[in-house]
């Protein structure tokens, strides 16, 4: 195939976690292994959103009634990435050294960033969705190659982490649960 008649455009999606406290919350980017003394379950449930309607994945992945188990550890775990209280306010350690990032990637600052909502269907996240802020775009590094675009800057929160799963159930650790993540596309 010619790729370039095609109009074939392939662009790398770079995630970098930032060693400070979590995005929405005040506990630690602590990732645990010793047995968690909290274990929550929960099942999907379709809903419908902001625009009146049920997203389809979600009512699909619902049909499935595929339990999710949250693992978590009372002292380094809140009721933020439980999903029972709202997020506090963002990290701004997290938001300047995403905003430093952007400049030193040649990006452009948006003059406003919103908090925007991703729909995650498959219990990674206990809310279902992730919060994610578009910082900068249309930037460029110079590389031994050329010039090399960069489309966007984001910061999000990570997903909690999988520890296993079978057909009926998935089960998570929460402690990766809203760790800061920087997003670099090219």
């Amino acid at each position: 195939m010619d790729y370039e008649k095609l109009g074939l455009k392939a662009g790398l999606e770079i995630h970098q976690q930032l060693n400070t406290r979590k995005l929405f919350c005040h506990d630690p980017s602590l990732l645990r292994n010793e047995e968690p003394d909290i274990v929550v379950k929960r099942n999907l449930y379709a809903v419908a959103g902001e625009s009146g309607k049920i997203d389809v994945a979600a009512e699909f992945e619902a049909e499935r009634e595929r339990r999710f188990v949250y693992e978590a550890y009372s002292d380094t775990t809140c009721l933020v990435e439980l999903d029972e209280a709202p997020p506090y306010e963002i990290n701004k350690d997290s938001l300047f050294i995403a905003l430093q990032i952007s400049l030193l990637l040649k990006c452009k600052p948006l003059e406003v960033s919103q908090i925007m909502r991703k729909t995650v269907v498959d219990g990674s996240n206990p809310s279902g969705f992730q919060r994610t802020l578009l910082i900068a775009h249309d930037g460029h590094i110079e590389t031994s190659q050329g010039k090399v675009g960069i489309a966007s800057i984001c910061l999000e929160e990570d997903s909690a982490r999988i520890l296993k799963q079978t057909k009926d159930s998935v089960s998570y650790r929460l402690d990766r649960l809203g760790i800061p993540l920087v997003e670099i596309a090219t």
